[in-house]
């Protein structure tokens, strides 16, 4: 692991939380607008994650999380609260809609939103990620600037932000029991 980073991945800040508590390991990633015809690519396996607050809704998640997702607002608007770093263990395209479906006990997104990304565009498909979740020592807000806006999946950071005394929310035999079931799928 690195000692400080500047790269960033936006994500739903409701799947921020289900990484952050462990409920899940698993990023599943079509691409953002902005990222054009080529669509998602894992630029960097190691990486804050910068909850993002837009598009995410009630119906997006499964029921379990709908609450959560209420309580969830935006705690320091104009900046980012960077509180958890990620470590890709492993990565694939997803190119089957049944695979996809038997992940469905693996993360929170509705069925419809899943689906819905895996139809998007004319490529059929999405990029599944195992992260490993560290929690920092303390949050760290950094001031939400002009160039981390918009429909993208990576940000550069303007500063470093320091990884010394970050700690795993799965120990590692919890850690390595979610992901040996996630591989299970595509054996």
């Amino acid at each position: 692991m690195r000692s400080s980073d500047n790269k960033a991945f936006k994500e739903w800040a409701v799947v921020c939380r289900a990484l952050a508590t462990g409920s899940q390991i698993l990023i599943l990633r079509k691409g953002g607008i902005a990222e054009g015809p080529r669509g998602f690519e894992v630029t960097d396996r190691q990486f804050f994650l910068y909850p993002t607050y837009l598009h995410q809704s009630p119906t997006s998640v499964v029921s379990g999380w709908r609450e959560e997702l209420e309580r969830l607002v935006d705690p320091a608007p104009g900046q980012i609260e960077i509180g958890h770093y990620a470590i890709v263990s492993s990565f694939l395209r997803v190119r089957s809609i049944e695979k996809l479906k038997a992940l469905r006990s693996h993360h929170i997104l509705a069925d419809a939103v899943v689906e819905e990304r895996f139809h998007r565009w004319q490529d059929e498909g999405v990029t599944a990620l195992m992260v490993r979740v560290y929690a920092l020592r303390e949050p760290v807000l950094i001031p939400e600037l002009e160039s981390y806006a918009g429909c993208k999946s990576w940000v550069t950071l303007a500063e470093q932000v320091p990884l010394d005394g970050v700690v795993p929310v799965l120990n590692d035999a919890e850690y390595e029991r979610k992901t040996d079931a996630v591989k299970a799928i595509f054996r």
